[in-house]
């Protein structure tokens, strides 16, 4: 059996709606984005400016103008893409390294001497009744 034109399932895209381009992503999947132009300049260190223009910014993304022959692997740990299987390890390590930094700092950081949140909470309700009352006797003109 042919299948025709009309037999096609449609995409997203194809029928009306703002204009559509074909971009790639180096791991070789298809995405239909809307162009997003920006203008931008280059400027030397004298403040000359020496190029501008108007680029599109999926490209900044790293997405493909045109399909990649050679593929490259997604990395789930920064969302980007890497030539290999040790790149996307090291990443990882270098991931949970720095969640680690964090999570250690927070913990530093957060409540000491046995102060929960609760006890924050009490206490902030008795600092806004105590500016309630402050607020009443300036507007009843200091009874």
């Amino acid at each position: 059996m042919v299948m025709t034109e009309q037999d096609k399932p449609r995409q997203t895209g194809d029928v009306g709606g703002q204009p559509k381009q074909r971009y790639w992503t180096p791991d070789g999947r298809l995405i239909k984005a809307m162009p997003d132009m920006r203008g931008y300049s280059r400027i030397d260190g004298t403040g000359t400016v020496i190029d501008s223009g108007i680029r599109d910014a999926n490209y900044d993304k790293g997405w493909l103008g045109q399909k990649p022959t050679e593929l490259k692997l997604y990395c789930p740990h920064c969302d980007l893409w890497h030539d290999s299987q040790a790149e996307i390890i090291k990443c990882q390590r270098q991931r949970k390294s720095f969640d680690n930094k964090w999570a250690r700092r927070t913990k530093k950081e957060s409540p000491q001497n046995g102060e929960r949140n609760d006890d924050r909470i009490s206490k902030l309700e008795n600092d806004i009744g105590e500016i309630k009352q402050l607020l009443q006797k300036m507007i009843n003109g200091g009874d």
